[in-house]
C-alpha cells in the first residue's frame, strides 16, 4: 500500500473514531511466540499527529519484553500503525472505556514476524498468484459441565459465550463462515478465506476477544483439541488464487484427486520442508505438537494434510471455486500465525519453483528436538528467507 492509498484509510479511521467517539486506541504486536502485546495511544495523538505517528511510528522499550531482551536491537523498538488492520471492540461497552485496536508492524527489527509473512505473500502476488488461507479457531471453556459433540443445550453459558464471541467478531468486520459449539471441550469458528496475512491478523483478533471476553465471564480460554486436552489444534486451509481470486489454481476435475499440478506441487513443498515447519511450530508453542503421518490423505486420516473431494465424490460443482484446497493439520491454536504461516507458504514457494517433485519420506514426524535444531540450523532455503537472527532465536527456543 503506497501513501496515498494509506492516507485514505487513515482518514476513513479518523473519521470511524469521531463518529463512535473512540477514547481509546490499543496498538497491538506481537513477540515471536505470537503473545499479544499492545501500548495504548491517545485518539487525539493518531488524528492530528499523521506524519509522526503514522509513518514515523511509536516507540517501545523492548527490554521490557521477556522475549526481546536477546536482541540488541530491542532498547528502543519503532512500531508502525497498520491502517489495513484496524479493528473496534465492541465488548467494551463503556463510554469512557470505548475502544479501538490497530495491529503493527516494527520498524527494521529481525522479530518482525508480520513482516515476514507479508514479504512471502508479495513473491506470491508477484507471479500474479494469491494465497488464501482460511482458519479454523478451536478452544475450550473453562467450564464444569461436560457434552458431547452437537448435544449442549443453546442456554449453557459456554453456548451464550460462543454466540457472544461470534457476534463480537462480526461487529468488529471479520467474517465467520460459521462455528460449530460442539461442547465445553470443543468450540470451532471457522474464519472466511481470505490473503494470507490478513487471515492471520484476524486469527489473531478472534484469540484476543475470546481471552477478553472469557475474562469478562469469569472463565478462561483453553486451546485444546477433542479427545486430548494437551493438544491444541488450529487447522488451516490453504489455496492459490489467479489474480484478485479469479480462479482456483489448486482445482483441475480431470486429474487424480481433482488436484492441479500447481496444487500438488505447493503440496509436496510443503511436506518436504515440514521438519523445518514442525520445528516453527515447536519453538512458538506452550502446548504439545501432535505427530502426524508426513502424507496428504483425501480422507480424515492422520495424514499431515488432507484433500477433501467435492467435484466427483460429492457433485458440488457449483462450489468448486472455493472449495478446492489442501488442510494443513500440524498447527498449534496458541502459537505464532504470522510465522508459521510465512513458513508453510515459503515452503509452497518452493514447491511450485522447483523443476521436479521431491521425494517425501512417508513417516510418522516425531522428530527429537536434536533433529529439529539440526534442521533449522542447516536448511540453506530458509537461511535465505530468514534473517539470521530470527533463525538463531528459533533455535535459542528449541533449546529451552
Amino acid at each position: 500500500m503506497n501513501n496515498s492509498e494509506q492516507l485514505e484509510k487513515i482518514e476513513q479511521i479518523k473519521e470511524f473514531l469521531k463518529q463512535k467517539d473512540i477514547k481509546n486506541i490499543y496498538l497491538v504486536f506481537t513477540d515471536t511466540n505470537g503473545k499479544i502485546l499492545y501500548k495504548s495511544v491517545g485518539v487525539e495523538e493518531l488524528i492530528r499527529n499523521t506524519h509522526v505517528s503514522w509513518f514515523d511510528g511509536i516507540s517501545i522499550n523492548g527490554n521490557l519484553i521477556e522475549d526481546f531482551k536477546t536482541s540488541k536491537k530491542s532498547e528502543w523498538l519503532v512500531i508502525l500503525p497498520d491502517a489495513d488492520a484496524f479493528y473496534y471492540l465492541p465488548f467494551i461497552n463503556e463510554k469512557e472505556q470505548s475502544s479501538c485496536m490497530i495491529i503493527c508492524d516494527y520498524k527494521a527489527f529481525p522479530y518482525d514476524t508480520r513482516k515476514l509473512l507479508k514479504d512471502v505473500v508479495e513473491k506470491y502476488l508477484e507471479m500474479g498468484i494469491t494465497p488464501i488461507i482460511g482458519p479454523e479457531y478451536i478452544y475450550s471453556l473453562d467450564e464444569k459441565d461436560k457434552q458431547d459433540f452437537y448435544c449442549s443445550l443453546p442456554v449453557y453459558n459456554y453456548n451464550k459465550f460462543n454466540n457472544k464471541l461470534v457476534n463480537n467478531l462480526l461487529d468488529a468486520n471479520i467474517a465467520i463462515e460459521y462455528y460449530m459449539p460442539f461442547g465445553n471441550k470443543h468450540n470451532r469458528i471457522d474464519l472466511v478465506p481470505d490473503v494470507a496475512n490478513i487471515s492471520a491478523d484476524k486469527l489473531l483478533v478472534c484469540r484476543w476477544f475470546s481471552e477478553n471476553l472469557a475474562y469478562l465471564e469469569n472463565t478462561s480460554i483453553l486451546l485444546s483439541s477433542p479427545g486430548n486436552e494437551t493438544i491444541s489444534s488450529c487447522p488451516s486451509h490453504f489455496s492459490l488464487w489467479k489474480g484478485n481470486r479469479e480462479k482456483n489454481l489448486f482445482f483441475d476435475g480431470e486429474e487424480e484427486n481433482e488436484l492441479s499440478m500447481l496444487g500438488n506441487k505447493f503440496i509436496n513443498g510443503v511436506l518436504y520442508f515440514n521438519k523445518f515447519i514442525k520445528a516453527v511450530i515447536k519453538s512458538c508453542t506452550k502446548q504439545e505438537v501432535k505427530n502426524y503421518m508426513v502424507k496428504y490423505s483425501t480422507n480424515r486420516d492422520n495424514s499431515l494434510i488432507q484433500v477433501p473431494l467435492y467435484f466427483n465424490e460429492k457433485q458440488k460443482k457449483d462450489r468448486i471455486g472455493w472449495s478446492k484446497r489442501c488442510i494443513f493439520n500440524g498447527i498449534n491454536a496458541d502459537c505464532n500465525y504470522h510465522l508459521v504461516y510465512a513458513t508453510i507458504l515459503y515452503a509452497g514457494f518452493i514447491g511450485i519453483n522447483n523443476n521436479k517433485f521431491f521425494e517425501i519420506e512417508k513417516r510418522i514426524d516425531d522428530y527429537t528436538n536434536t533433529e529439529l535444531i539440526e534442521e533449522v540450523e542447516n536448511n540453506e532455503y530458509f537461511k535465505e528467507v530468514f534473517n539470521t537472527e530470527l533463525i538463531k532465536k528459533i533455535v535459542e527456543k528449541l533449546k529451552n
